[in-house]
């Protein structure tokens, strides 16, 4: 193995040993009593790297104590991007007794013009939950709901102030400026530290749609994404924002064999191999220091880590 790879491999297992140490003797990922909604990377980051039994544990534990009548979870608040990632655990494990009432509470978070918000009661839709739903959408078999869901976010390529890259929406699919409202959010591309997520996971699912599809049009949207993600600042694929833009830069390159986007993964990369701590976790300065933080990288990093092994070694 390439020694890089072979680096990235063993931050992976320091990051995955170090959540494990945190499943409770009854299977749930709750080690502190006032924080109830931290366990939706777990069946992901564990199913991905083998710990088949550590992640049953814990759907078995969810499935009994956590999942609701309509899909969602107790103590989740309706967070559509967080029961997107447990959905992803839950059916690449083949939990279906989980994974499809869920997906049916997110399927229905849809609204009309094939945005989702962030959290169900929002008044706002957002890249961030659209396109992880859409992405959730593909592993669920339904590619025209992915498409609706791809729709809404190639509206956000066509930005009208220059600089700035705007990734929310009224709920019926205006796209909201600041001149609309004050507290608009953007990624702004002078600045370093920027969210880069909101750009990284609509490249990642129009390049899975091109791969679910082969129509051109959702690799030519894939690469405008590409070109997006590239005019932020010099720290676009070195952040702790930059994971998913870097999983979306390994399906790129398998979709293009475009180097730009491979470099882009390995910076990511080593990135996360210079700012690891020693116990597994990770942390930026402005964040929290407060240990959900460096689980919930731990969690997310051991994903994109493993994801970029497999990728790129694949293809030497």
């Amino acid at each position: 193995m390439d020694p890089r790879l072979q680096a990235f491999r063993e931050a992976a297992e320091r990051a995955l040993q170090f959540q494990l140490q945190f499943q409770q003797h009854d299977g749930s990922f709750i080690w502190d009593p006032s924080i109830r909604d931290a366990y939706h990377k777990q069946a992901y980051s564990w199913g991905i790297t083998g710990r088949f039994g550590q992640a049953h544990r814990l759907l078995s534990w969810i499935r009994d104590n956590s999942l609701q009548e309509d899909g969602s979870l107790l103590d989740y608040s309706g967070d559509v991007y967080k029961l997107s990632w447990l959905f992803q655990g839950c059916h690449r494990m083949g939990r279906f007794d989980i994974s499809h009432p869920v997906m049916g509470w997110l399927m229905a978070q849809q609204k009309d013009c094939g945005g989702l918000p962030h959290f169900a009661a929002d008044d706002r839709l957002r890249a961030l939950a659209t396109a992880w739903v859409g992405v959730s959408a593909l592993y669920f078999g339904d590619v025209s709901f992915a498409e609706r869901c791809a729709g809404w976010c190639v509206g956000l390529l066509d930005q009208p102030d220059e600089g700035r890259f705007y990734f929310q929406t009224t709920l019926d699919g205006k796209l909201l400026t600041g001149a609309m409202a004050e507290d608009a959010q953007y990624i702004d591309l002078e600045r370093t530290g920027q969210a880069y997520w909101e750009i990284g996971l609509p490249w990642m699912l129009t390049g899975r749609l091109y791969q679910a599809t082969g129509d051109r049009k959702w690799l030519d949207y894939a690469t405008r994404f590409f070109e997006w993600q590239r005019a932020c600042a010099e720290d676009n694929f070195a952040n702790v924002g930059s994971g998913k833009s870097s999983l979306a830069a390994c399906i790129h390159f398998l979709n293009t064999g475009d180097a730009r986007a491979r470099n882009g993964a390995v910076a990511f990369g080593e990135f996360l191999l210079a700012t690891q701590y020693p116990e597994g976790g990770w942390r930026d300065p402005s964040e929290p220091d407060i240990p959900l933080i460096y689980i919930d990288h731990a969690a997310e990093y051991t994903i994109w880590l493993t994801e970029l092994i497999g990728i790129l070694g694949s293809a030497g």
